[in-house]
């Protein structure tokens, strides 16, 4: 099976924030995987507006790489690839459908109860209504950050969707910005029966999680903790970009692993941590004396 896992990012400004933060672990894992990796940083076909970048990903196929790849595994460029994740291709047989996964983070229920929270639609067919006046019998948004494409069965189907909607792209961009892009893809997808839902950890979304779990139902889901389970790590939103070079540091994995504990787990480790630091102080200054004298 050739494989390839590719991304968009168009701009410098972008670029460079992608290639410090986003680049090294999609690039490690194309490499783990045996993947060809490609950073598409232009338009793939006319026109070039600005408003079609987030478009631009279903076109990923046009490059002739229907002819070379049996997989291509679409990522945004705000995604995050856990070091122990396996290759995608393998996980599911696919069939003649795109990996996809659901946006109803962290379960269906969860979904409505922080758009709820949020004062925003409810059912999933409401938000394909809102976005793109598109009606559609269904409970799940698709959440285009992650697309599992075998170019020999899709790139017709995707390049079709691009034609038929990038003008009004262009047109509601301003209004809704990429849920326009997000939604039309979606309604497509599941209207033709062309998705196949994988796991969520292949495109988990953090900002989604986080709210749910420490706003709503404050219950304590860190950083590290959500990288640890999951494989794909969504920022989408910018979310917390600031935190991602701590992933894996010392530090965020024994903050995890304190935060994660008990209340009396957590004196205990503390008391210990504290003896350990008075021992280690004490010796300094026995060491300095033995040498001051």
């Amino acid at each position: 099976m050739q494989c390839c896992l590719v991304t968009i990012c168009i701009g410098e400004k972008y670029l460079k924030e992608y290639n410090k933060i986003f680049k090294p672990s999609q690039e490690n894992y194309a490499k783990k995987c045996n993947y060809d990796f490609k950073i598409l940083t232009d338009y793939i076909k006319e026109p070039k507006h600005p408003h079609l970048i987030y478009l631009n990903k279903i076109l990923v196929c046009d490059y002739q790489w229907d002819k070379q790849y049996d997989y291509i595994i679409y990522v945004d460029a705000d995604i995050v690839i856990n070091e122990n994740t396996p290759p995608i291709h393998i996980e599911y047989n696919f069939g003649d459908k795109i990996g996809v996964v659901n946006q109803s983070q962290p379960t269906l229920q969860a979904r409505i109860e922080l758009q709820k929270h949020s004062d925003f639609e409810l059912p999933a067919k409401d938000y394909y209504k809102l976005c793109s006046n598109h009606i559609i019998d269904t409970l799940h948004v698709i959440n285009t950050g992650v697309l599992v494409i075998q170019p020999k069965k899709h790139k017709l189907f995707l390049r079709n969707i691009f034609d038929t909607y990038y003008q009004k792209n262009i047109n509601n961009f301003p209004k809704i910005g990429p849920h326009y892009e997000q939604s039309i893809i979606g309604y497509e997808i599941q209207k033709n029966n062309m998705h196949f839902f994988m796991n969520m950890k292949w495109n988990a979304l953090w900002a989604n999680n986080k709210d749910f779990y420490n706003t709503m139902k404050k219950q304590l889901l860190t950083l590290q903790g959500f990288y640890d389970n999951n494989y794909f790590i969504h920022f989408c939103g910018h979310a917390d970009f600031h935190l991602i070079p701590n992933i894996n540091s010392w530090f965020f994995r024994f903050t995890n692993f304190l935060l994660t504990r008990n209340g009396l787990q957590r004196i205990k480790i503390l008391r210990k941590l504290s003896a350990l630091i008075m021992r280690i102080i004490y010796k300094l200054i026995f060491i300095y004396r033995y040498l001051s004298t």
